[in-house]
């Protein structure tokens, strides 16, 4: 069965009109899955479309020649379309299917793709299978292999959403701890020696490098560790999870290290939590906004002191306590 005989222009053509419709944050994921197990084609045109949009950020040059020699064909005109969604989705299914035709030939069996979302905004991934990834801003993971099955969560935060499939499970990997599920919604936040993952429907396994078994976290349930700790297993709030969507960053008994990582991020300042407060935790709600006033709301619920140091700021205690 190859693309060009199971995948027509039609289907092309929604297959794009998902790519970019998921991207909003108000997307429509009843519509898209209505869609998607209405005939197995639409999975396949879909998985076509997220393989071609893999291949356009690891081969960015050749693509790009491919497109535009196809339009200039067309129209005798040069393209001139200045980013990779509008020239390549721009250029319509028919030249996106000849995009489909010509990914083996410019994928090597087994790839590793970065994925990164800039500073101020996040970003949307639809990914092969059926997996959707919402990076938060100053974000990266690292997809291998062209089935993306396989995720290193390199710095950041993201939400990700997985169809169930129990022929298909997707393995998070973060240091030396992997997460593994077969269908679910859930969280990963790394930070400087410490990790969360948090899961808002379904369940995850986390295990360990040395360690025996595999600790299963499920739906309003997080997991946090840091290095040389025990993993801690405690509740939270669903809605709580992966709440930077909607603008704002929420916690319950998170470390103090782990949220000043994230306003970091977010403000573009580089926080240093004094030793005296490895300890400490959070609990609460802090509105985004443009980050400047994450810290200062932050110092103000918890007490806490802020001054400047080597080009960062410091956090600490108040009054020196």
């Amino acid at each position: 069965m190859t693309a060009q005989s199971e995948i027509d222009e039609g289907l092309i053509e929604q297959a794009l009109h998902w790519q970019t419709a998921l991207e909003s944050d108000d997307a429509d994921w009843d519509g898209y899955m209505s869609w998607l197990e209405a005939d197995p084609r639409h999975r396949e045109a879909f998985d076509a479309v997220a393989l071609v949009s893999a291949a356009v950020d690891e081969h960015k040059d050749a693509v790009r020649a491919l497109v535009e020699a196809r339009a200039g064909a067309q129209d005798g005109t040069e393209s001139r379309r200045p980013g990779r969604k509008m020239w390549l989705w721009g250029s319509g299914a028919a030249a996106a299917l000849a995009l489909v035709a010509a990914v083996p030939m410019l994928r090597a069996p087994e790839m590793a793709v970065d994925y990164a979302a800039d500073a101020g905004a996040s970003r949307s991934l639809a990914l092969a299978g059926g997996t959707h990834v919402m990076l938060s801003p100053q974000s990266r993971i690292v997809v291998h292999g062209k089935d993306a099955t396989r995720i290193e969560m390199a710095s950041g935060e993201a939400y990700f959403s997985v169809r169930h499939d129990p022929a298909r499970s997707l393995t998070v990997q973060v240091g030396s701890y992997r997460i593994t599920d077969i269908g679910t919604r859930f969280s990963v936040n790394i930070s400087d020696g410490g990790f969360r993952v948090a899961v808002s429907e379904g369940a995850v396994g986390v295990s360990s490098e040395g360690a025996d078994g595999e600790v299963r976290v499920t739906a309003g349930h997080q997991l946090m560790a840091r290095q040389g700790d025990a993993l801690a297993l405690s509740p939270v709030a669903p809605e709580e999870i992966g709440s930077w969507r909607q603008g704002r960053l929420s916690y319950s008994n998170a470390p103090l290290s782990l949220v000043a990582a994230d306003i970091s991020r977010y403000s573009g300042k580089r926080i240093i939590v004094d030793p005296a407060l490895e300890a400490s935790h959070f609990s609460g709600t802090l509105v985004i906004g443009d980050g400047s006033r994450l810290l200062g709301d932050l110092a103000g619920v918890m007490d806490l002191s802020v001054r400047a140091e080597n080009g960062g700021v410091r956090l600490g205690r108040a009054g020196g306590r």
